[in-house]
């Protein structure tokens, strides 16, 4: 066993296999300093208008199709309905113990790992990080989503205004926040087909809900 110990060891600080213990050693290191009280655990969920803020006005032309396909791609991976602190805690894990495991049976022997066949064997570890983290997570994905739908339930949204805080406002995509007397409330919104885009920052009255109740309509106020 405590050979075993020492040859693990090696392996995930062999510089094939050091950068993602690095970012796994990061993950855990925040962590420790949740638990520890030190830093804060956020439970925001990463939206289109984060990850395109600090582009300029040059970028604001694409916004709306980048939020579209920004949209898709966290609905496919599974990181658009959870936290993505805890979605990258997950994939890092398995993307260490994936690497750890294709090198350490598809690339030679300890201590002749091969770094180009290490980067080869990086691809299939990183689309298989992906779809096991998706899987994880979807469970704690609709847990989010209850809780979400549980606090609008206890807030009479039809007739109220809001603000777009996405990029833009489409009759595809959009999110509106409205006041609340506790937090703030974010809805998953749309434009009544046929109306202008409304861009960030702009006023909305909401209209209804959709019949499945996964968003609201919305009319510019």
């Amino acid at each position: 066993a405590f050979h075993a110990m020492i040859e693990l060891y090696q392996e995930i600080i062999a510089p094939h296999n050091l950068p993602v213990t690095l970012l796994l050693g990061a993950v855990f290191l925040y962590w420790l300093l949740v638990l520890a009280g030190i830093l804060d655990f956020d439970l925001d969920i990463l939206e289109i208008g984060d990850a395109t803020a600090d582009l300029g006005d040059a970028a604001d032309a694409h916004h709306g199709h980048l939020g579209g396909l920004w949209l898709s791609f966290g609905k496919a991976l599974g990181f658009a309905k959870v936290p993505i602190l805890i979605w990258g805690s997950f994939f890092s894990l398995f993307l260490w113990a994936g690497n750890v495991a294709l090198n350490y049976y598809y690339n030679g022997s300890p201590g002749e790992r091969s770094m180009s066949t290490a980067a080869l064997l990086f691809v299939p570890g990183v689309l298989g990080s992906l779809v096991v983290t998706k899987i994880v997570t979807l469970p704690i994905g609709r847990l989010f989503t209850a809780m979400a739908e549980s606090a609008t339930e206890n807030v009479d949204v039809i007739g109220r205004t809001g603000v777009v805080v996405s990029a833009e406002a489409t009759d595809q995509f959009g999110q509106l926040q409205i006041g609340n007397e506790g937090a703030p409330v974010l809805l998953n919104v749309r434009l009544t087909p046929g109306g202008a885009p409304l861009t960030k920052g702009a006023s909305a009255k909401i209209i209804t809900a959709s019949p499945d109740g996964k968003f609201y309509l919305i009319e510019p106020a």
